[in-house]
């Protein structure tokens, strides 16, 4: 553990508040063709990455008409992306178990989080996970998730495998979540998780 930390919180993004980011219809394409879909899978992707080309994911509805463009959005379901304005923040040594891979935005460079690995700190203990007729609920795991402070090797922003495509952070000095408060970057949510 690099930095000492207080609190956990998830990272969320909020689609009734902000736009999406997702891939776009030629960039699919051409991974189908070549059988290379892109997986945030906690693998590294740093020496096959190429640039990425993603556009703004519109609900032609009504109701997501006045939604707000984010200063990190998310891109599908899989992870973060941060704009040309604040990505200088995270380029520099931000965390040594998290990626920054190229993307484009009509030109605009942003650049998608590659979390590398997973950090072992589910309390198996003091959580409770969601059982549904007898299996674990697929969409809501847990009724309750606490992580072991002890066992977070990388506080500025890490995953958990047991909680699916989830990231978290920590308050810790230099970690996304004190980043985001500091320069009052928009697009993200954090939800505190409970710790022991």
């Amino acid at each position: 553990m690099t930095d000492k930390f207080n609190k956990v919180y998830s990272v969320s993004v909020e689609p009734d508040e902000f736009l999406l980011l997702n891939e776009t219809g030629f960039e699919q394409t051409i991974q189908l063709t070549e059988g290379q879909l892109l997986m945030f899978d906690g693998m590294s992707m740093r020496d096959n990455w190429r640039e990425l080309a993603v556009d703004w994911l519109i609900e032609p509805s009504t109701a997501h008409q006045n939604l707000k463009k984010p200063d990190i959005a998310g891109l599908g379901a899989s992870t973060i992306v941060v704009s040309p304005k604040y990505s200088p923040l995270f380029l520099n040594d931000f965390s040594n178990n998290v990626e920054l891979l190229e993307c484009n935005l009509k030109g605009e460079k942003w650049f998608a989080f590659n979390v590398v690995g997973f950090d072992k700190a589910l309390s198996e203990e003091h959580s409770i996970r969601n059982i549904k007729n007898g299996k674990p609920s697929r969409i809501r795991k847990f009724k309750k998730m606490v992580f072991e402070k002890s066992a977070i090797e990388s506080p500025e922003l890490f995953r958990v495998r047991e909680a699916g495509l989830r990231y978290f952070t920590t308050d810790a000095t230099n970690s996304l979540y004190s980043i985001v408060q500091e320069h009052g970057i928009k697009g993200l949510y954090f939800h505190e998780i409970e710790t022991v």
